[in-house]
């Protein structure tokens, strides 16, 4: 079918609506301005000895007690040199207090927009694989945990390419979830070509490798603070879900925790999973544009050509010329993340549906923000062009899929989507492609896992996050052709920090701060969301005979729910179901997705 353009110059936001939403994201700015002047106030913390070494770092303090921020621990050594494209190596030890009340540097990558202009970061370095523990100070027993406080830690996202432990604070996740008797981690890890190279003579999957690395140090001294190591949950958001559900898979890691969180990400998903050759090619594409030359290229290389492989070019390189971002002009093109983890024979030795079913039962909460791909449309440049795009989105992901009728079935699709859109209703047909785009990213792929992980026999809690404040997005709000909860919106309500933007948050906010709080660290806890003195229990998990109900978030309509996003999900599974019925029984051979 064929679409109108999208976004003609009256759909945006309008210049008085624009200036009231800047005018009212300055009067926020200037009444938080003075707590920024007075930032919240600490105190050296209780030194711990871990295996490596003495740590002590900050102590916040609030009504419960105190709370201690342990920032920037090492638990790899530095990466650098012949140990760049290398698996991680344990930190080695110090003999002194190390004081630990700064967050360490980042993993290097392409700086976002509002990291320019926003917050300060720390500096970046290859020497980025640290992480920060914050424990509560009290006694566990006294919170009812008699083998220690639960212990969550978390796996930031960024397209396997940007954003660090930093991004999501200190002080918040000591007031919001430490306070709630849990002991919180978050980790660093390598990213981009770092992380995720693919080439001869090197490991893959090597930010995976430090995730694992991590989670061995958390196993190992995670007691000292006070936590239960056989009460681990880890979570992630986005590319970090993705993370979680495949360390759930791999012998190496699936054992090292018990719960999981993956949030808006999992393997399913199209974006999180290349094949080797993809991942292999796009190393050498890059190699290629820095000036390696493998005397086949016509590029002359303006430097030393005399390197054998790829990898060995890019080892070659300081770090400062490697870094990417989300979208970089030699990689992560086209809308297409490009250096993701791989199915090596090493880290994942089987096909990641077998290892699926050998993996050990895990307690599973997860969910989707209600119009999850806004964000992605409002970062695209050239809305004009966004028709053509979701598109070429639909077939990207029916070739993901490796369907034989890709016409048809797309033309099925974008009548589902289009059926009584008025196509000269610019609202009606942004939302449309909003929904492609949240569906292609994100939805299907987080569908299928709770449906396949109930299937196998897993307790699953699946939700949708619907609360929204326009102000969270920041000066992002303008870029989106309307403002609805979209992409990680739900992470200033779990960790009391914005990303994107500030988080000044409303009452309202505050109450929804508490009810994502609770219910994560009820699951953490008890492998339960609900809180063991509500009734009724208003979560419930999915079943095998019906894994399309899950939980609305949002303040004003907390409650279950069936037919998640109108069943979209399920029509374009249908589908492929279908198709893949056909394509068995004709025994066609179709080429792999690139």
């Amino acid at each position: 079918m064929e679409l109108p353009p999208l976004w003609p110059t009256d759909s945006c936001m309008s210049p008085l609506d624009a200036f009231s939403y800047i005018g009212g994201l300055m009067f926020d700015e200037l009444a938080a301005l003075q707590s920024r002047f007075f930032a919240p106030t600490w105190v050296p913390g209780k030194p711990v000895a871990t295996k490596q070494g003495h740590v002590q770092g900050r102590r916040y303090a609030f009504k419960r007690g105190g709370v201690d921020a342990y920032l920037g621990i090492p638990y790899g050594k530095a990466p650098i040199g012949a140990l760049r494209f290398q698996k991680p190596v344990p930190a080695e030890s110090w003999t002194t207090v190390r004081q630990c009340v700064e967050f360490g540097p980042r993993c290097p990558q392409s700086e976002m927009f509002f990291e320019k202009y926003g917050a300060s970061m720390p500096e970046k370095s290859e020497d980025c694989l640290r992480l920060n523990v914050f424990a509560p100070d009290w006694s566990p027993k006294q919170a009812g945990q008699p083998n220690g406080f639960a212990v969550m830690v978390f796996i930031h996202g960024g397209g396997f390419a940007v954003h660090s432990a930093a991004h999501y604070g200190d002080y918040g996740i000591c007031e919001a979830l430490c306070t709630k008797d849990v002991i919180i981690v978050t980790i660093q890890y390598r990213l981009g070509i770092f992380g995720f190279a693919v080439g001869d003579g090197i490991p893959e999957n090597v930010g995976l490798w430090d995730q694992t690395l991590a989670l061995h140090w958390v196993k190992d001294n995670i007691k000292v603070f006070g936590g239960d190591p056989d009460n681990v949950t880890i979570f992630g958001q986005s590319a970090g879900g993705a993370c979680v559900d495949l360390l759930s898979l791999s012998p190496h890691s699936r054992d090292l925790f018990q719960k999981v969180i993956p949030m808006s990400g999992t393997s399913f998903c199209s974006f999180a999973v290349n094949s080797r050759e993809h991942v292999k090619k796009a190393c050498y594409d890059y190699a290629v544009a820095l000036g390696y030359n493998d005397q086949t290229s016509k590029k002359p290389a303006p430097v030393d050509p005399f390197f054998r492989t790829p990898i060995e070019f890019l080892r070659s390189l300081p770090w400062e010329q490697l870094e990417v971002g989300l979208v970089s002009q030699h990689i992560n093109k086209n809308g297409k993340l490009d250096l993701t983890p791989v199915v090596d024979g090493d880290f994942f030795p089987k096909p990641l549906d077998v290892l699926r079913r050998e993996m050990p039962s895990k307690a599973i909460l997860t969910g989707v923000i209600d119009y999850e791909g806004l964000l992605f449309v409002g970062l695209k440049p050239g809305h004009l062009k966004l028709r053509e795009e979701v598109e070429k989105l639909i077939q990207r992901e029916l070739v993901f899929h490796r369907v034989v009728n890709v016409d048809l079935l797309k033309k099925r699709l974008l009548d589902m989507y289009f059926d009584g859109v008025d196509k000269d209703n610019t609202k009606e047909m942004a939302l449309a492609c909003v929904k492609i785009v949240s569906d292609a990213y994100i939805n299907i792929g987080c569908w299928r896992y709770a449906h396949e992980m109930t299937h196998l026999g897993h307790t699953v809690y699946r939700y949708s996050f619907e609360y929204f404040n326009p102000k969270s997005l920041g000066l992002l709000g303008l870029l989106l052709p309307f403002q609805k909860a979209t992409h990680a919106s739900e992470i200033p309500f779990i960790f009391k920090k914005g990303i994107t933007a500030n988080f000044h948050p409303t009452i309202d906010d505050l109450k929804v701060v508490d009810i994502m709080t609770g219910f994560f660290t009820n699951f953490a806890k008890n492998g339960d969301p609900n809180s063991v003195s509500s009734n009724p229990q208003i979560w419930k998990p999915l079943s095998t005979d019906d894994t399309s109900r899950y939980l609305s978030i949002d303040l004003e309509k907390m409650r279950m729910c069936e037919g998640l996003h109108d069943r979209r999900v399920e029509f374009w599974l249908q589908l492929l179901k279908l198709e893949s019925e056909f394509r068995d029984d004709k025994a066609v051979a179709v080429k792999p997705a690139e």
